[in-house]
């Protein structure tokens, strides 16, 4: 039994299984604590859960059948041919079945994020070359459904676009060239001199000054469009203010958040 902590529960199980190097079907999770993001930070308080890794259930032994001790007939001429025993084969538990399905799957997919991973790095450092940026592309982290690629170039801004465009699009593409080379619900993230912890603490600022706006007018904010990660975060932070309320609107990509009065 271990203890891991996170921003998120995702992220506390993430962390649980790559330092326990298992997959989630493999452990049992208890949330001890749940997380909470707080107002402006005040009351913020990350996820814990209390992780157990199953066990397999012990097999058991084959039936083994006694042998024929009898012996055969003296002055017999013609020997009769002896039947072939049969063993039984131990009943294999569902629950050991399952986990080692489960194993295999993951080592399965993890291979295939590995391999992908290498190609779409070629990929963003060909694209953008053609765009007339330099960059070099590493990943820092490759799980079965995760990757994460880090960018380096002498003009970030250019990778990074006006509000975050072009990397939010060049994010979007790469998704799909994963899902294309076989990895399936990729959940990828590129990030190039920390970029989105510095929009992370932007979002968190506007939710703050949205809050603001709305208690003073008492009329609803409308956000300009944003990626579907931002706005996540958007509604995560106001989720427990009782005050708003939040609610997406549009189509994609020109989806973005409403910030209104609870009542």
């Amino acid at each position: 039994m271990q203890i891991f902590k996170g921003k998120t529960t995702a992220a506390a199980i993430a962390a649980a299984e790559q330092e326990l190097h298992i997959s989630r079907e493999m452990m049992k999770v208890t949330i001890r604590q749940e997380p909470r993001h707080g107002f402006l930070g005040i009351g913020r308080r990350e996820a814990i859960i209390e992780v157990t890794v199953n066990k397999p259930a012990k097999r058991k032994k084959a039936d083994q059948q006694p042998r024929d001790t009898q012996q055969p007939a003296k002055n017999v001429v013609k020997q009769q041919p002896t039947k072939t025993k049969q063993v039984q084969k131990a009943p294999v538990d569902p629950a050991e079945a399952a986990r080692r399905q489960a194993a295999a799957n993951h080592r399965k997919n993890l291979a295939k994020m590995k391999e992908a991973a290498g190609k779409c790095c070629t990929y963003l450092v060909d694209s953008l070359s053609a765009l007339g940026v330099t960059v070099t592309a590493t990943p820092t982290t490759i799980r079965a459904h995760q990757l994460t690629i880090e960018l380096k170039s002498d003009t970030p801004a250019k990778v990074i676009g006006y509000h975050g465009k072009r990397i939010n699009a060049l994010e979007e593409l790469s998704s799909a060239f994963l899902d294309y080379h076989g990895v399936h619900d990729p959940h990828l993230t590129l990030d190039i001199n920390n970029y989105r912890q510095r929009r992370s603490q932007t979002i968190e600022r506007l939710a703050a000054d949205c809050v603001t706006e709305v208690i003073a007018t008492g009329q609803a904010v409308f956000l300009d469009p944003m990626p579907a990660r931002e706005r996540k975060q958007l509604h995560q932070l106001l989720e427990n203010n009782k005050q708003v309320k939040t609610y997406s609107h549009g189509r994609e990509p020109f989806r973005s958040v409403v910030v209104a009065p609870a009542e």
